[in-house]
C-alpha cells in the first residue's frame, strides 16, 4: 500500500508527540520536526509505503533525542493494563461458544494501543472499552477461513499491550496449528513489541520459536529481515498480520495467504480496505 495524502500530516504530529515525550525544549522539538520534513521532500515524490517511510523518519529523530525508546514508559503502563483486562477476555474467550472467534475479536479489539496516530485516542477506561467493542461485529468478517489454512502459522505482532490479547488467540490457534512462529520487532520503535515485551506477555511459553524482524522497522521491510525470518515467511502456509502497518508493508505482497487482523483507525488504511474508519477486520487474502 503506497502512501496517501494525509499520511505526511500525521507522520509529522507523531514525531512531535514523541519528541514532547523526552522533553518540551522547542529547539530539539523543532529540530527533530525539520529533519522529518527533509526526509518527507526527499522520499514522499516516490510513493514510497507509508511503514518504511515513518521508519527511516522515527530512526533519524530517535538519534536526534538520543533515545533508544522514547515510548518506554507508555509501553510499560499498556502492558500492565492489558495484563489485567487481558485476564477477563481470556475467561470470556473459555466461556464463550465459539472461542477461537471471539479471541481473534479479543486481539483487534487489543489493536486499540496506538500512540500518536493522528485523530486517535486510546480509551481511558480499556476495560469497559474492551467490553463493549466485542460485542460489536467485524466489518470484513474472514475468521472462518483462518483454520483451515492454518498449518505454519508465521504471527507478525504489533505494538506492546495488544501482545497480551494475541497471546490468547496463539493458544486458540496452538490446537491446530503445526508450528507457530511469532515475529516481534528487533529493537524499539514507536510502541511496538520487542522482544522484551513478548516474555513479558509469556509469548516465550506459547510459541514455537520468537524471531524478530531485524532492525526494528515499523512494520515489515524485506530487505532488513533476518534470514530465518525470511525463511519461515516464505514457507508458511499462513501469515498472521497484526495492526496498520503490516498491513501497508503486505498488502500487495506476494507472501499469501493472509489474515489481516486490524483496527482501521487512520482514512488511508480505511479507505484502502472500504471500511468506516475505527471498524474492526479479520480479512483473508488467498
Amino acid at each position: 500500500m503506497k502512501i496517501h495524502p494525509i499520511c505526511p500530516s500525521c507522520l509529522l504530529n507523531r514525531v512531535y508527540y514523541e519528541a514532547k515525550l523526552l522533553t518540551d525544549d522547542k529547539k530539539w522539538i523543532s529540530k527533530c520536526v525539520s529533519e522529518a520534513l527533509k526526509i518527507l521532500n526527499e522520499e514522499y515524490p516516490n510513493s514510497p509505503v507509508n511503514a518504511h517511510l515513518a521508519t527511516k523518519i522515527h530512526r533519524r529523530v530517535y538519534e536526534i533525542l538520543g533515545s533508544e525508546d522514547p515510548y518506554w514508559e507508555l509501553k510499560k503502563r499498556a502492558n500492565e493494563n492489558s495484563a489485567r483486562v487481558s485476564e477477563i477476555a481470556e475467561r470470556i474467550v473459555m466461556e464463550s461458544e465459539d472461542p477461537f472467534r471471539i479471541a481473534v475479536k479479543s486481539a483487534i479489539v487489543g489493536n486499540e494501543f496506538d500512540f500518536g496516530v493522528l485523530g486517535h485516542k486510546i480509551a481511558e477506561n480499556f476495560e469497559e472499552y474492551f467490553r463493549k467493542r466485542l460485542n460489536e461485529p467485524l466489518a470484513i468478517d474472514d475468521v472462518d477461513q483462518i483454520p483451515r489454512l492454518a498449518g505454519n502459522v508465521v504471527y507478525l505482532t504489533d505494538n506492546a499491550g495488544e501482545i497480551f490479547f494475541d497471546r490468547i488467540l496463539m493458544k486458540q490457534l496452538k490446537k491446530f496449528c503445526k508450528r507457530l512462529t511469532v515475529v516481534v520487532r528487533g529493537k524499539p520503535i514507536l510502541n511496538d513489541a520487542t522482544l522484551e515485551d513478548a516474555k513479558i506477555a509469556g509469548i516465550d511459553r506459547i510459541a514455537d520459536e520468537i524471531l524478530t524482524n531485524g532492525k526494528g522497522a515499523i512494520g515489515i521491510i524485506l530487505e532488513e529481515l533476518p534470514e530465518e525470518t525470511l525463511s519461515r515467511l516464505s514457507e508458511a502456509d499462513l501469515i498472521i498480520a497484526k495492526g496498520m502497518a503490516n498491513y501497508e508493508c503486505l498488502s500487495e505482497a506476494e507472501f499469501k495467504p493472509i489474515a489481516f487482523l486490524l483496527m482501521a483507525k487512520c482514512e488511508p488504511i480505511a479507505e484502502d480496505l472500504g471500511v468506516k474508519r475505527g471498524e474492526m477486520v479479520a480479512k483473508v487474502v488467498e
